[in-house]
């Protein structure tokens, strides 16, 4: 699965690999909707629409978006582009420690599919790592009428830079031990999620990010080509069936999986290339909204979303094998593309690549 914003990105998707086509837009069925939704109906390619990433249902902090917006739009794209799944990212009304949907978003008021819930429990504020942030915060999606077979996880793998949290600190980049325990909260909140991606595959406003972690690009190899979604004893995760977190470099096996990719901020992202497992990959950053270095406080928006993936699979030779993962969705999500994980993270030299992405505002690495 990759992201992409143009007929021409989708269509550049090599076989298994669908896309999620990025709208950013919250507006409801406006010309301008229909004018960027059209292109894609009918191609099989689609797996479907991010409408709009963090929309804010009371306008203190962007703009007002309602839910009878986005249900006017995906209404509208269940209509005309059957099958294609619809997405957006949600704005925690709370914080951190007592987080919030009510009265917001939840399949009921919105008909939209999939909801990414976002808790970052690494923090210097903390003497001890909070992991409890992330069952509060999948407890209150589903109290808020969003229940776990339409949450999307996203996993924390940034940290340091100008981010500042709710709490008078920053974020911390997990270490490969952390991260297994987040991940292992994730399967036991959310065992078997339509997908699930990384913040963040790059870096976006002077923070340490998943493209500079060897050591968490190996945790999210395991979890990618994994075939449990029972965590092992000793609380870390092993792979989860029929999910992702984010991850490096998409290598495409036997079962013709999808690709996972990572997206760069705002502006153009930029890359070499070279070949892995059979597979052209790639990998891009950019700067954030603004390019600001300033200290950015998220207290009510995480940070900022918008996927441009820039790790995208064409076919190629090469003499790397290619990793192959028995991973396949979970019957539980079986409304959701029957696509095969198969993603590696290579950590070879020359691994960022020619890059497909366009014009969003942060750095994400998902896929099935």
């Amino acid at each position: 699965m990759a992201d992409v914003s143009s007929v021409s990105e989708l269509n550049a998707l090599p076989a298994g690999v669908q896309g999620m086509i990025y709208l950013d837009q919250g507006s409801g069925v406006t010309q301008s909707f229909i004018d960027a939704v059209k292109p894609y109906i009918g191609n099989p390619k689609v797996f479907g629409f991010y409408l709009k990433d963090e929309p804010d249902p009371t306008g203190q902090y962007n703009t007002l978006v309602t839910a009878a917006n986005l249900k006017a739009e995906s209404d509208y794209i269940h209509a005309n582009v059957p099958g294609a799944k619809t997405f957006i990212t949600m704005m925690n009304m709370g914080s951190s420690e007592n987080p919030t949907y009510a009265n917001t978003y939840n399949p009921t008021n919105t008909h939209i599919d999939l909801f990414g819930i976002d808790p970052y429990p690494v923090r210097s504020d903390m003497s001890t790592v909070d992991y409890s942030m992330i069952d509060k915060a999948v407890a209150a999606a589903e109290s808020a009428g969003i229940s776990a077979d339409h949450i999307v996880p996203v996993f924390q793998t940034f940290g340091g830079g100008n981010w500042a949290d709710d709490s008078g600190g920053h974020y911390v980049m997990p270490t490969a031990a952390q991260e297994q325990t987040m991940l292992a909260h994730w399967a036991a909140a959310v065992p078997n999620p339509a997908f699930d991606y990384a913040y963040a595959w790059g870096s976006q406003n002077g923070d340490t990010a998943l493209e500079s972690s060897s050591a968490l690009q190996s945790v999210f190899l395991q979890h990618n080509t994994g075939t449990s979604t029972t965590p092992p004893a000793g609380g870390t995760s092993g792979g989860s069936t029929g999910s992702s977190g984010g991850s490096t470099t998409p290598v495409t096996g036997s079962s013709g999986g999808t690709t996972t990719g990572s997206s760069g901020g705002t502006g153009t992202a930029a890359g070499g290339g070279t070949t892995t497992g059979g597979t052209t990959t790639g990998s891009g950053s950019g700067s954030s909204s603004g390019g600001s270095t300033s200290t950015t406080t998220d207290s009510h928006h995480h940070h900022h979303h918008g996927l441009d993936f820039s790790q995208l699979a064409t076919s190629a030779t090469t003499a790397s094998p290619a990793v192959v993962s028995t991973a396949t969705m979970s019957t539980a999500t079986a409304s959701v593309s029957s696509a095969t994980d198969t993603t590696s993270t290579h950590t070879d030299a020359a691994t960022h690549l020619a890059d497909l992405t366009s014009q969003h505002t942060d750095h994400h690495a998902w896929h099935f």
